[in-house]
């Protein structure tokens, strides 16, 4: 089930519709993290209320609005997720009505979900209001004082992207166990572990990339544990930790008397891991004679201890994750081209906070009762309202640095605004150290490194196509094997592509995003060529993708260090 709805969060600056889809998954999340989370409305259809019949242990029905009964009568109050059948005449009507609910259930701080029905004309009305992006990418920004905003321009398109791969793809079931250990409700929450489930059912390798803080161990033993290798090992290795000289005798095993105090045989972690799953922590730290090893490993499963003369057969999966640009490393020549496209197999990206700032809530609430080990512990919304007008360049991991802080200094009790805002003090890195400069030119700068970013994205993308048309280009491979695996590797790029292309503005030229878009259209029908006659296809890649590919790499990258040197 995924319903046209719109969206409206208690706070206490008001509330403000925000269009959305209300799905199976968002319907059971809530249920299971009700208490944890902001109270919230959502408005659909009044036909669209009887599919919610099938969640009969995680809803109740409370009939027909009565014109002379406030919802908050109705709906506040209830163990489970209540829903009512509406009949406004308007959407103004329908928005005091549930201003004033979520004022209430803000003030008696019941922590649930409110479903309400109401007409095609106006939840129309409500959704034009309410803005064009699709899904809860777009959440409006609540003002402060200081004219910032809790989700900033780029969160919003970062959003609406997330969204619209979600709509791709297709629907997989959550286990319950991942909603506890992943924590969120955002859009790109719920697109992350829609890909962990893909990566689950996979067998290739798996490439994590994030922020430092960001859950990528977490994601590596999530995707483990739903995997048919769940009952196996899951070893984890920091490659940033060991010692160079010491990497590949820790990896890759040892015999006896192969150097000094080598005084009995080793096996490696790699052949520890047996069948399980073997995940290489910060491999971009990686020194690049042991990268070549690791190569040889994924392509061969085999490995060598040193010392050995024969090859072990091994048989681990490997996730590698890194919270370094590894594609920069590559074009700088410290990274292996072809280490980093066989690890590329299926990427991951684990978003920042700053992507998804409305779990700030959740993820706070989460970490104090895991802090605090009391289940019912609870923090002011004064303190949760503080925690959101944060950046958080530390992402969750700091938050929670900040929260144990906060428990150290002043218990779980009787906390405030004022308590958290000494914490900062303390640590030196207050809410206000980014307004010293006014905002536009905080803007102006911000838009430009997301520029930025998205240049470095869309340059690897393209790239990633160059590497896997090669066989049937460069090779002149033209057999039907070939074509049939360049063209799903062609399609998977392009699906980034398509993401990337949904944001114009983020190629800071009008021109610059027409040679990228149209690049991507050359592309798709050079796969269509790929389903008929596979000869045709690497002319025209010779012919008319490659000029365009070439064109399109050099206008980004001049766009780059314009870019750069204004920033």
């Amino acid at each position: 089930m995924g319903l046209r709805a719109v969206r409206f969060v208690a706070g206490p600056d008001g509330v403000d519709p925000v269009s959305t889809e209300l799905d199976d998954e968002l319907i059971r999340l809530f249920a299971s993290r009700r208490l944890e989370a902001q109270p919230a409305a959502y408005v659909v259809l009044n036909d669209d209320l009887a599919g919610l019949s099938k969640f009969d242990d995680l809803v109740i029905d409370r009939g027909r609005k009565h014109e002379a009964k406030p919802l908050a009568k109705l709906l506040l109050g209830h163990a489970r997720i209540p829903f009512v059948s509406g009949s406004y005449e308007s959407a103004g009507q329908l928005v005091r009505s549930v201003r004033t609910l979520l004022e209430n259930a803000f003030a008696k701080d019941d922590h649930n979900i409110y479903i309400i029905g109401t007409s095609e004309r106006v939840l129309d009305d409500l959704l034009r209001k309410a803005g064009s992006l699709p899904g809860p990418a777009r959440q409006v920004s609540r003002s402060r004082s200081d004219g910032s905003s809790s989700r900033s321009t780029a969160a919003i398109e970062t959003g609406a992207s997330s969204q619209h791969l979600l709509q791709l793809l297709a629907r997989r079931e959550i286990p319950e166990d991942f909603l506890r250990t992943y924590v969120g409700s955002s859009t790109e929450v719920q697109l992350v572990r829609q890909l962990v489930m893909r990566a689950a059912s996979s067998d290739d390798p798996v490439l994590v990339l994030g922020d430092t803080g960001t859950g990528k161990e977490v994601i590596a033993r999530s995707i483990h544990n739903f995997s048919a290798r769940a009952s196996e090992k899951f070893v984890p290795v920091n490659c940033g930790a060991i010692p160079t000289e010491l990497f590949e005798s820790e990896l890759f095993g040892h015999k006896r008397y192969t150097f000094t105090d080598a005084k009995y045989d080793k096996k490696g972690l790699w052949e520890i891991t047996g069948d399980g799953t073997l995940f290489l922590d910060e491999i971009g730290d990686l020194a690049l004679i042991h990268q070549v090893k690791i190569l040889r490993a994924l392509e061969d499963n085999k490995i060598r201890p040193i010392g050995e003369v024969k090859e072990i057969r091994v048989n681990a999966r490997v996730i590698a994750a890194t919270n370094r640009d590894l594609f920069s490393m590559v074009k700088a020549g410290q990274f292996r081209e072809d280490l980093y496209y066989r690890l590329r197999s299926f990427l991951l990206r684990t978003p920042g906070l700053r992507d998804h700032p409305e779990d700030i809530p959740t993820l706070a609430r989460f970490f104090w009762k895991k802090i605090t080990r009391d289940e019912r512990a609870s923090l002011a919304d004064d303190i949760v309202i503080e925690l959101q007008s944060c950046s958080w360049p530390g992402n969750a991991r700091e938050l929670k640095a900040v929260l144990m802080s906060l428990h150290s200094l002043f218990g779980k009790d009787d906390l405030d605004a004022a308590r958290l805002k000494a914490v900062f003090q303390i640590q030196t890195q207050g809410a206000s150290e980014d307004r010293s400069e006014s905002a536009a030119r905080n803007e102006m700068i911000t838009h430009r490194i997301d520029c930025l970013r998205h240049f470095r994205q869309a340059d690897e993308v393209l790239r990633a196509c160059v590497v896997s048309a090669r066989p049937l280009v460069d090779d002149n491979q033209a057999s039907n094997e070939i074509s049939a695996s360049v063209a799903e590797s062609l399609r998977a790029r392009l699906g980034e592509l398509e993401v990337l292309c949904l944001n114009p503005l983020r190629f800071h030229s009008k021109i610059i995003f027409n040679v990228v878009d149209g690049l991507r259209g050359k592309i798709s029908h050079f796969c269509r060529l790929l389903e008929g006659d596979g000869l045709v296809a690497p002319s025209y890649w010779k012919n008319e993708v490659s000029p365009d590919m070439q064109l399109a790499l050099s206008a980004m990258f001049q766009e780059s260090e314009r870019l750069e040197a204004n920033v």
